[in-house]
């Protein structure tokens, strides 16, 4: 294919420099080529000189022919990256925070193996916003506000409540708050995105006016984790008060292992997001993204 391209380069262009230049390669290179394939072949297909390249008879008769086998080449090729794109069976490689991974999708596995056993999910825990294609990613599961990359496209999932929490044991002894600025005097228990590095605050909203309020963590009263399973692991043990997702409490709620605070004062849902590259995608990522959204109550 490379010999036939580069004869038909040089047929169409009259030079093995402009021939180069059309295909990204050396004059030199171009020329090495086309040699082989006549050595190959035993056969003359150009006339060369210090000045100008012809047209051997030999390269006459065979220029219409390698046009057709080129074309040939590019629909099947063409057509190889249709079957792929469509197939159903194959490989979706989903990234998603560790705490998304292991509350939401994890528990999901046995139902999509269930209904969708030909796709295999290839799942990696992170929070960074990265470009999909380069890593070679197919969806990726955001919360909260995105930063627009160019080639992507969001589509939401859901919308989930914040929390805030504590252990019996810890309102046992230092009391249980009534409006945020109580806040203040309670150890806190703060969570860092690992995307943007920042602790997150805590947002509430006026149960009359709906005027919100943001409480600013000091990293010095508590402590500080980077992953909101760890948020409602050290909320249960005790160690202070927590505002983390309410889908990560849910158990702990039931069991009374953790107790609600300042419900009247929840500020709105965050939302969860799926996030593609822009352009057709693959029959099988399509697939998944309908299950995912079919199952969105997993996330909330």
């Amino acid at each position: 294919m490379i010999q036939l391209t580069c004869f038909l380069a040089v047929a169409e262009t009259g030079s093995f420099t402009a021939a180069g230049r059309r295909l990204g390669m050396t004059t030199s290179g171009v020329s090495k080529t086309i040699s082989r394939l006549e050595q190959a072949r035993a056969i003359r297909l150009l006339n060369r000189s210090t000045h100008a390249v012809s047209l051997t008879e030999d390269g006459e008769r065979l220029l219409p022919l390698a046009r057709e086998a080129l074309r040939g080449i590019e629909k099947a090729d063409a057509a190889i990256s249709v079957a792929s794109r469509d197939s159903v069976a194959g490989r979706v490689r989903i990234t998603a925070p560790t705490a998304i991974l292991t509350t939401c999708l994890v528990p999901l596995l046995p139902q999509f193996r269930a209904e969708l056993p030909q796709i295999e999910l290839d799942l990696r825990g992170s929070d960074r916003m990265v470009d999909l294609a380069e890593e070679a990613i197919d969806l990726a599961i955001r919360t909260g506000p995105l930063d627009g990359i160019p080639g992507h496209r969001a589509q939401i999932l859901c919308d989930f409540p914040w929390i805030t929490c504590a252990a019996p044991n810890y309102l046992g002894r230092r009391g249980t708050p009534s409006v945020p600025n109580d806040l203040e005097s309670h150890d806190l228990i703060g969570f860092r995105s690992q995307r943007t590095g920042i602790v997150e605050p805590w947002r509430y909203a006026h149960p009359r006016t709906g005027a919100s309020k943001i409480i600013r963590i000091s990293p010095g009263l508590a402590v500080v984790l980077d992953d909101a399973c760890a948020v409602a692991a050290a909320a249960v043990s005790g160690i202070g008060i927590a505002w983390v997702p309410s889908r990560l409490i849910s158990l702990p709620l039931r069991a009374g292992a953790l107790v609600p605070l300042l419900s009247d004062w929840a500020g709105k849902p965050m939302r969860m997001s799926i996030v593609r590259r822009e352009g057709r995608v693959s029959e099988r990522t399509r697939i998944v993204m309908e299950f995912l959204r079919t199952n969105r109550t997993a996330f909330a």
